[in-house]
């Protein structure tokens, strides 16, 4: 075990303790802070009890949040009502449709493939690889879509958790 005098060893002074202060009396650091109970309302007054509407610490009151639609959100300059989430599934139904298309002319090209002199074979494999084709092309639609929802979802719960401040 090494002393805290040794050399090579840090040395670190205890602090000293506060003065002692009166009773009662106000302290050389200021009043205390205040401390919020746990969870649950906060201690005083309440605004209805006073006959005065709540505002938020720093005087701003946040705003109502109403659904405009997909043409007010269109519109909306200020960018506070969102379009993607609201054409999120149209786009993930256009692409699935799209690759269902694909899909089906693969299958085409084998059945093409598959009526050559010796392209059975061949036909059947690029037949046969059409359904694994659309399952990973699907995912990866399914993969994207969900990288965009998160997004504007965890822009939502910011929102949400600004409002409440």
């Amino acid at each position: 075990m090494t002393h805290p005098s040794d050399p090579g060893q840090p040395h670190h002074p205890q602090p000293a303790p506060p003065p002692p202060r009166p009773p009662g009396g106000p302290t050389p650091y200021g009043p205390p802070p205040q401390t919020r109970p746990g969870p649950g309302p906060v201690p005083g007054p309440r605004p209805s009890d006073t006959g005065q509407t709540p505002v938020p610490q720093g005087g701003w009151v946040p705003p109502e949040r109403t659904d405009k639609g997909l043409f007010g959100a269109l519109l909306d300059a200020n960018f506070d009502y969102l379009v993607t989430p609201k054409l999120i599934k149209v786009f993930y139904i256009l692409a699935l449709l799209l690759i269902s298309l694909f899909a089906l002319m693969v299958v085409a090209l084998g059945i093409w493939v598959a009526q050559l002199r010796n392209g059975w074979l061949l036909g059947l494999l690029i037949m046969l690889s059409s359904p694994v084709m659309w399952f990973f092309q699907a995912i990866l639609a399914r993969i994207f879509m969900e990288a965009v929802v998160v997004r504007f979802k965890g822009v939502e719960h910011l929102r949400v958790i600004k409002d409440k401040i």
